[in-house]
């Protein structure tokens, strides 16, 4: 009844290992991995090389996705240069890699400035580099089509930036090291959306989910599954207040129904389970113990009348009255 089947599976964010052929990482948590540069490639262009391969124009290595994504999102806009952005020298196209191609500004011998690569997957980064790495604010779009648009430290995603997904889901907001880190705000294509606290990738701290039917819940959430205190009100105007662990009620809750029916007491796995209380909104009541979502044990019942027995059930039927 309460589970959040959405939290237990995360979209991922997949992006682009050390800036080469980008691979998906099946790691099952919200991250991207926006990591623009080879290994080897501080040594490859510690200079540039005599025999670096001169193109005349960039090879038209782009795939459909990578193609539907451009036009998608149009021309990279830089934000306004500074004077010594000018001053940087400008190459053509070089081949620095196999198959690893780069256009741009350099400065002793390495990336520097404004600049574009491309690989042979179709994958592209567009935007500032620094110390022969992404630094500042960039775009890449990968080979699948996907695009992270922000602030990029040393080759990671870092600080602000966007996410978007190729199926339409999106996040906003920060980066720590490739991974959603801090304040976001994430959307799906159905219309569901989640706004709070990430923590390396995992929904973490305080946020709110609303569901794509009108279901919403506020509250705590760890490692991607609400656990916590929290408020859960469904779209046919039940809701429940109390805590949660692993997307599921469990402890101490008050849960309330449209026709005015209320539950205040425990809860365990999703189930009323352990010493509650329940009102009808025609003045009954029920106080006792509860198991498995029934009444179980002995507990006062108060008839409409007012009048008040003290009694034993047994999965969720009266056996008994005690004073008879």
């Amino acid at each position: 009844m309460g589970n959040c089947a959405t939290c237990d599976d995360p979209n991922q964010y997949e992006s682009r290992n050390e800036l080469k052929p980008a691979r998906k990482v099946p790691d099952n948590q919200e991250n991207s991995n926006v990591k623009p540069k080879s290994q080897q490639s501080s040594q490859l262009v510690q200079h540039i090389r005599s025999d670096l391969k001169t193109l005349t124009s960039m090879l038209a290595i782009c795939n459909s996705f990578t193609l539907e994504a451009l036009n998608r999102v149009g021309p990279y806009q830089y934000d306004d240069p500074t004077e010594d952005i000018f001053a940087l020298p400008y190459s053509g196209v070089l081949e620095i890699e196999t198959n690893v191609y780069y256009e741009g500004q350099w400065k002793n011998g390495m990336r520097q400035g404004r600049g574009k690569q491309h690989w042979a997957d179709g994958s592209v980064y567009e935007g500032y580099f620094a110390k022969d790495m992404a630094n500042g604010k960039g775009r890449l779009i990968h080979a699948d089509g996907d695009v992270y648009i922000g602030e990029w430290l040393n080759d990671k995603a870092h600080g602000k930036g966007t996410y978007f997904h190729k199926d339409g889901a999106s996040y906003v907001g920060e980066w720590f090291e490739d991974k959603q880190h801090g304040f976001g705000l994430e959307k799906w294509a159905d219309g569901a959306m989640y706004e709070g606290d990430y923590d390396m990738g995992l929904k973490h701290g305080i946020g709110t989910f609303t569901w794509s039917d009108g279901s919403t819940y506020t509250g705590e959430f760890a490692l991607n599954n609400i656990h916590g205190k929290g408020v859960y009100k469904w779209a046919d105007f039940r809701e429940y207040t109390g805590d949660w662990k692993d997307n599921k009620m469990d402890g101490n809750g008050i849960f309330t129904w449209k026709d005015g029916r209320k539950y205040k007491g425990q809860y365990f796995d999703d189930k009323k389970h352990g010493f509650g209380e329940f009102f009808w909104p025609d003045g009954r009541m029920y106080k006792g113990f509860w198991k498995d979502g029934q009444q179980h044990g002995k507990g006062v019942y108060r008839g409409s009348n007012g009048i008040e027995r003290e009694g034993e059930w047994e999965d969720g039927k009266k056996i008994r009255w005690l004073d008879e």
